[in-house]
């Protein structure tokens, strides 16, 4: 074996702060890397033959995947694709159809109303209770959407990791952002 191969296998990949490593930057050049792979794509063969029939090659691989996926959405609403993922199939789903109903709803659920007796849903309404009422609604939806949101940054590690104390804000506010959407479940619709 030559020396080149078992240093490779022998080193471990550097992380952000190891990029400083003289024995791995001896090892690996970036830029002649980059320069090689422009080097190869300006070749002919490369250009109008190889990359093309590829990414042919690989959408054509896909396309039954794709069809099958969207008559499972069809008949059932999901596919085996999103089950993979619940978690993200799920915040992604919820974060475009809570902005909406907090954009366009047409009315607020009345437990929004409070009745300062006690005596349940106040039925005097005037333009006051309906004002707060709606801004009730509204901060919950907002709260709703900032816990997904939360939650979308922890799926795609769209946050500094390295603070631990972000991660576990980040944490709670998506748990409390499903424990509003289990309160109000049956009033999310519009």
């Amino acid at each position: 074996m030559n020396k080149e191969y078992e240093a490779l296998h022998n080193t471990s990949i550097p992380m952000d702060d190891d990029t400083d490593n003289k024995e791995y930057s001896d090892i690996f050049d970036w830029d002649e890397a980059i320069e090689e792979s422009n080097i190869w794509r300006a070749k002919w063969y490369n250009k109008y033959f190889v990359i093309p029939v590829g990414c042919a090659y690989r959408w054509l691989c896909e396309v039954p995947n794709c069809i099958k996926y969207f008559i499972q959405r069809g008949r059932r609403g999901w596919s085996d694709q999103d089950a993979w993922g619940i978690d993200y199939w799920l915040v992604s789903g919820l974060i475009p159809m809570l902005e909406r109903l907090k954009k366009d709803k047409l009315g607020v659920p009345s437990s929004m109303y409070r009745d300062d007796e006690g005596y349940g849903i106040d039925l005097n309404l005037t333009d006051d209770a309906d004002r707060l009422a709606e801004q009730r609604w509204d901060n919950i939806l907002g709260e709703i959407l900032y816990g997904l949101k939360c939650a979308k940054k922890l799926q795609d590690l769209d946050y500094d990791y390295k603070d631990g104390e972000l991660a576990i804000r980040l944490t709670k506010s998506a748990q409390k952002s499903f424990t509003l959407i289990g309160k109000h479940l049956f009033s999310l619709w519009d």
